[in-house]
């Protein structure tokens, strides 16, 4: 991407955006589907059990590094979009340094309370030491996830989305050759799988550096002072990228703890492949957000109006294809995708994550649709209707709805869930998006 947009290479500069954030995206679902897959055909369905029971802690770390970088880096696109280049650099130096800070104060945090963290996400008497394994390490370097999804998010904003994508996926393929080492020649179990996990990240990070022999660059670090104001600004712009990581952990925490007390831990171990499937579905869905992003964030900042609106567009047609693409996979492929997880061949298992996978694709219609609408507001600093949608899909309607579905319907009702959360969502969303183009996308 060139430093100045021409309207007529826009849909061009869009595909290729989103191209290489679907494909960096993909490189972070890797290590959990890679973990999950070898996991399951290595310790069992107690270990995918365990495995899942921690997922949630997972999403809250990577939900930390994009809400760190999002934020941050809108903040820097704006300012270059209105060619104020040297204060661009100063939020890139900013939101680094904040983002050690809080990811410090988070590994530190999550390690003090770790017993009484995994007995609260529901791990007990075999799953709580083997979650225990893998949790430990994952803290442990959960700095390097932060730094590393934060640096990504920058590198997308400062015309480089090929690195980004590489990093991301050259991290996730050497997660997936190490987890095959650990997990079975070695015998290592969850902890070879934890061990095999953060390497990932570290590895992103070292490809990352890469960027410092671009020419074109203008990621500079440059003296700043901490400012509450800017911190503010920061975290509300990137607060609702957070909350799409952080609902996933919600919903994961609540689903396994309803599915335990109806069906017991086989239950969370049927959800885990179906949680496993939808993060890889979600990461797609971020990956076009993300892609996007610098795009419309740039031409606020100068004020084109018209290539806002271009961009949006296509950002709808993107996600709502993918929707549509994932459901039929839901449909189709739901029993191939089941067998992958489950070599011991688990009758009950069987039985309940094959529609418990088809009926929970079905929310993928109208998930991209939120997502898209939800990134677009970011990147124009319309922070408040980005935070609203990502509330009601990730916490205000999970609650009841949950409640709900379960009451009526039982284990039906869990996988019919997100179905009715997203779409309840899409309706607030579309009102948002026609009374936004009303007020601002009409020249």
């Amino acid at each position: 991407m060139k430093q100045q947009i021409r309207d007529e290479s826009i849909k061009k500069t869009f595909l290729t955006n989103v191209l290489f954030g679907m494909l960096s995206m993909a490189g972070t679902s890797l290590f959990i589907l890679a973990d999950t897959f070898f996991v399951a055909n290595g310790v069992g369905a107690d270990g995918i059990a365990a495995l899942n029971i921690v997922l949630p802690m997972v999403n809250t770390f990577n939900g930390l590094g994009w809400m760190l970088g999002v934020g941050g880096a809108t903040l820097y696109a704006i300012e270059k979009g209105r060619g104020n280049i040297e204060e661009g650099q100063a939020n890139f130096t900013f939101t680094i340094v904040l983002s050690l800070i809080v990811a410090l104060i988070f590994s530190g945090t999550t390690l003090f309370f770790t017993d009484s963290i995994l007995s609260f996400l529901g791990a007990n008497g075999p799953l709580f030491n083997m979650a225990k394994d893998y949790y430990t390490l994952i803290m442990l370097f959960a700095p390097l996830f932060i730094l590393n999804n934060v640096y990504i998010t920058f590198l997308r904003n400062d015309h480089n989305p090929k690195l980004a994508m590489a990093a991301l996926l050259i991290g996730g393929l050497m997660n997936i050759i190490l987890d095959y080492i650990f997990i079975f020649p070695l015998n290592m179990g969850l902890r070879g799988a934890a061990l095999a996990t953060v390497v990932s990240p570290g590895v992103s990070l070292i490809i990352s550096t890469l960027h410092l022999k671009n020419s074109e660059r203008q990621l500079f670090f440059r003296p700043i002072a901490m400012q509450w104001r800017k911190i503010r600004r920061v975290f509300s712009i990137g607060f609702p990228a957070f909350l799409n990581e952080f609902s996933s952990a919600v919903v994961m925490f609540l689903f396994n703890s309803v599915l335990l007390r109806l069906v017991g831990n086989i239950g969370v171990s049927a959800y885990a492949i179906i949680a496993n499937m939808n993060i890889v579905a979600i990461a797609l869905f971020t990956g076009v957000g993300q892609g996007f992003q610098p795009l419309v964030s740039i031409f606020y900042g100068a004020g084109k109006r018209k290539s806002i609106k271009k961009v949006l567009k296509y950002a709808l047609i993107t996600t709502g294809t993918l929707g549509v693409v994932f459901f039929g996979i839901g449909l189709l492929f739901s029993e191939n995708i089941v067998t992958l997880f489950n070599n011991q061949q688990n009758k009950q298992l069987t039985e309940l994550a094959i529609p418990g996978l088809k009926l929970y694709f079905s929310s993928f219609l109208f998930t991209g649709i939120n997502f898209a609408v939800i990134y677009f507001m970011s990147a124009v600093e319309r922070s408040r209707p980005s935070l609203i949608i990502s509330l009601l899909r990730g916490l205000l309607l999970i609650f009841p709805v949950l409640f709900l579905m379960t009451k009526g319907f039982g284990v039906t009702g869990v996988w019919l869930t997100m179905f009715v959360v997203e779409g309840l969502t899409l309706i607030l969303s579309l009102f948002i998006l026609r009374t936004y183009r009303k007020y601002f996308l009409n020249p």
